[in-house]
């Protein structure tokens, strides 16, 4: 792979830090875009060895995150591969909801539920809008 790569490039302005989590299709971590500075959050999908390309589940994820522009939908930046894997570039988010549920610490008054709620509502009725059933 050459400097002149453009794949390469692409990964180059990402830096991962952290791991965040791991899951059936791969790993998400936390990053710094070196042109920004912002704070972002790559979801590498491992592809394997497939015939025909590209996981369809991660085309299918990639294709309807890119129409689901919404301030309760989280936001795909980002989409390159490198190095034999599929790199998802998402805004990060501190923590989820689930988390915030979990966590005795944290109290949430009928306004934080409401809100929350309404929040997740607004996210799906737009996704249905737009028809996509998120499961």
């Amino acid at each position: 792979m050459s400097e002149s790569d453009p794949e390469k490039k692409v990964a180059d302005r990402y830096l991962k830090r952290e791991t965040l989590g791991e899951g059936t299709y791969g790993v998400v971590y936390k990053a710094i875009d070196t042109e920004t500075g912002q704070t972002l959050a790559i979801k590498k999908i491992r592809l394997g060895k497939q015939k025909e390309g590209v996981n369809f589940t991660a085309l299918r994820e990639i294709k309807l995150l890119k129409e689901l522009k919404h301030p309760n939908i989280i936001e795909l930046i980002d989409a390159f591969p490198h190095k034999g894997n599929l790199h998802l570039v998402f805004e990060f988010m501190e923590t989820d909801l689930e988390a915030i549920i979990r966590d005795r610490n944290i109290f949430l008054s009928q306004a934080d539920i409401k809100s929350y709620i309404q929040m997740t509502l607004k996210g799906l009725a737009f996704c249905h809008k737009k028809w996509v059933l998120h499961r």
